[in-house]
């Protein structure tokens, strides 16, 4: 009981945070000048609380550039013109809330699964490989996301030219949108540095009393890996996760840029009302942080499993 009314403190803190970083710019500006006003801020933040109790009358504007001709007898002349009108929040948005919700819960859990599963391949190996492991995951992990993007873009892109193969999408189109892409080069980063944090983490582990009296006791390598080991450093890892999903989302604004995706960041960067802001964040950020918690209830679970 005590466990559930912490987490719910800090969902309840969660919702505070996201209405006050929505309303920030009431703070900051008035119309079009800068204008700092505290009272100008609290009224907004009071604002976005009333309006979330009613979620129907959210609203989200959709920003869209149309083409006008000159008229007649003046010569043929194109000119465009940007509008923006309403529409009602839900369920206007719920597609594109899975899309990007799937997308960053995929790249989450493909990250630590590929973490772990690298960290216990290279606790396997020798000490050099071990080491060698650690250097390379340090030097990945300074490359910005660009890089990895360009390469696999250009790389599925090379394929293409040269078998007429195209293994994944490489840009969002008005028929398909990209998805394989996105996910592979979201997980990429923290994956990275899940791995390099379990290699450091188990270096640590491995100096300690009880795997040096697994191995008196003629244990294999294997079996104090991945019974021992592996499971002890989990904990320790899931410390990391909420760091992991801040950096996933991150990342994100800079790749629904680069592969023309339609996500909730290019919402969330265009103009809207506050209250809008704070009901997609909250969208995004709840099942982000059941998501950690679930981990950390399963990794709990196992350890307790295992100690019976």
């Amino acid at each position: 009981m005590r466990k559930i009314i912490l987490d719910l403190q800090q969902l309840f803190l969660l919702s505070i945070s996201i209405i006050l970083i929505a309303t920030v710019p009431s703070f900051i500006a008035d119309q079009n000048r800068i204008n700092f006003s505290i009272l100008r801020y609290v009224e907004s933040v009071l604002e976005v609380l009333t309006t979330l109790i009613r979620p129907d009358s959210l609203t989200l504007y959709i920003h869209s550039q149309n083409m006008i001709l000159e008229p007649m007898p003046v010569n043929i002349s194109y000119k465009f013109v940007n509008e923006i009108y309403e529409k009602p929040l839900f369920p206007e948005i719920w597609n594109i809330v899975f899309y990007t919700l799937s997308m960053l819960l995929i790249s989450f859990a493909a990250a630590f699964i590929i973490a772990v599963f690298l960290g216990w391949i290279a606790e396997l190996l020798p000490a050099s490989f071990k080491t060698a492991a650690l250097r390379i995951s340090e030097i990945l992990e300074a490359f910005p996301d660009l890089f990895f993007v360009f390469c696999i873009q250009l790389a599925v892109v090379w394929i293409y030219k040269k078998t007429g193969f195209l293994a994944a999408n490489p840009f969002t189109s008005s028929k398909e949108p990209s998805f394989l892409l996105p996910v592979i080069t979201l997980s990429i980063v923290p994956a990275i540095y899940l791995f390099r944090m379990q290699l450091t983490l188990s270096q640590a582990e491995i100096e300690k009393d009880y795997i040096t009296f697994a191995r008196s006791k003629g244990l294999a390598n294997s079996q104090i890996v991945f019974h021992h080991l592996l499971k002890n450093t989990l904990r320790e890892l899931s410390i990391h996760l909420p760091y992991i999903m801040l950096l996933l989302f991150s990342h994100l604004i800079i790749l629904e840029y680069l592969f023309n995706m339609n996500g909730i960041i290019q919402i969330l960067l265009s103009e809207q009302p506050a209250e809008t802001r704070a009901m997609l964040l909250m969208l995004i950020a709840f099942p982000l942080f059941a998501a950690v918690k679930g981990v950390r209830m399963f990794i709990k679970k196992e350890r307790i499993s295992n100690a019976a």
